[in-house]
């Protein structure tokens, strides 16, 4: 029997899955629709979910009051009486969750000492008893940044912003004019060769200006140079990792005994994030954008025998969940 149901609304998923981890840190069992199995109907799987959990999380935002879902799940978990009501954007839950008390949680960045997670933990402690590891994990919950509900993409490179955007528009007028000039020089036999336009003044840039040069009667266009090259990406911060040695060292089973089904996710996917993959799920995608050394660079990527191992062994764990 899982401890723990989470609702909320689609735009909220990196919060959630913060919370997911922290509720299941504390020692508690977790679902929530990340973990739903494709081969079922989700109304079916919500329903028997809810039905048997000790307690239903409601993750209330400006989007999730809208949103049919969230507010039949937080109907079922009131009737059952295990309703646990959040609040992100400092929405107020709408009619009649509003006359249930609330936790408002929308600078919450994974403190255990934070008050409305305090507030969470013993209404869970209250529905689900004392959880069955408390001391389940001392690593911090690490959450998105400020005000990013949702995940916002990752940051545009350097040479697509700005100034450095507009070379080619610049290179195109260049180009455009000595055409016509060499044009206009063939109609009159050869008669006319037009100078070059002066060079486009570009702001600073990593990119330079295409150069164009005249030699004799033909006008030779010089290639544009080649835009420079992204900064090399930061190492990962420990921090942001369940197990930051895990591509040198083999986990064992009773490293992993405490972890739940997001969490087992999160800590199998690192290793491949660490690596650079492109991750085709749209949910991994955005939780590992959001760290500043994630740079996804190709669709797979090459393990080490360790980390080959580890994944094994994460996944096998993440199996007894589904």
């Amino acid at each position: 029997m899982v401890d723990v149901f989470i609702s909320y609304s689609r735009r909220d998923q990196a919060m959630v899955a913060m919370l997911a981890r922290a509720v299941e840190a504390a020692g508690y069992e977790v679902w929530w629709d990340a973990e739903l199995p494709p081969h079922q109907s989700y109304g079916d799987v919500i329903t028997e979910k809810i039905a048997n959990t000790k307690a239903a999380i409601v993750v209330w935002s400006t989007s999730a009051v809208k949103s049919e879902w969230v507010r039949a799940e937080a109907d079922m978990a009131r009737n059952q009486r295990k309703l646990i009501q959040t609040a992100l954007d400092n929405v107020t839950p709408p009619l009649p969750f509003n006359q249930i008390q609330y936790a408002e949680m929308g600078d919450w960045r994974g403190e255990d000492d934070h008050p409305a997670w305090r507030k969470v933990k013993l209404s869970l402690a209250e529905l689900c008893g004392q959880p069955g590891n408390p001391a389940a994990s001392t690593r911090p919950i690490v959450g998105p940044p400020p005000s990013q509900y949702p995940p916002q993409p990752a940051a545009m490179p350097r040479e697509a912003s700005g100034s450095a955007a507009r070379w080619p528009l610049f290179a195109g007028i260049g180009i455009a004019t000595v055409a016509l000039a060499l044009a206009g020089g063939v109609l009159l036999g050869h008669g006319f060769v037009a100078a070059p336009p002066p060079p486009a003044v570009l702001s600073p840039s990593t990119v330079s200006a295409p150069t164009v040069a005249v030699a004799s009667t033909r006008p030779v266009i010089a290639a544009p140079a080649v835009p420079a090259v992204n900064e090399p990406a930061l190492p990962p911060n420990p921090a942001d990792m369940t197990f930051a040695d895990s591509s040198t060292r083999l986990l064992t089973p009773s490293d992993i005994a405490s972890l739940g089904p997001t969490t087992l996710r999160v800590a199998r996917n690192e290793i491949y994030a660490r690596k650079g993959r492109r991750f085709q799920d749209p949910w991994l995608r955005a939780w590992f954008s959001r760290y500043a050394w994630y740079r996804p660079s190709a669709d797979e990527v090459t393990l080490n025998p360790i980390e080959r191992q580890n994944v094994d062994l994460l996944q096998q764990a993440e199996q007894h969940y589904r």
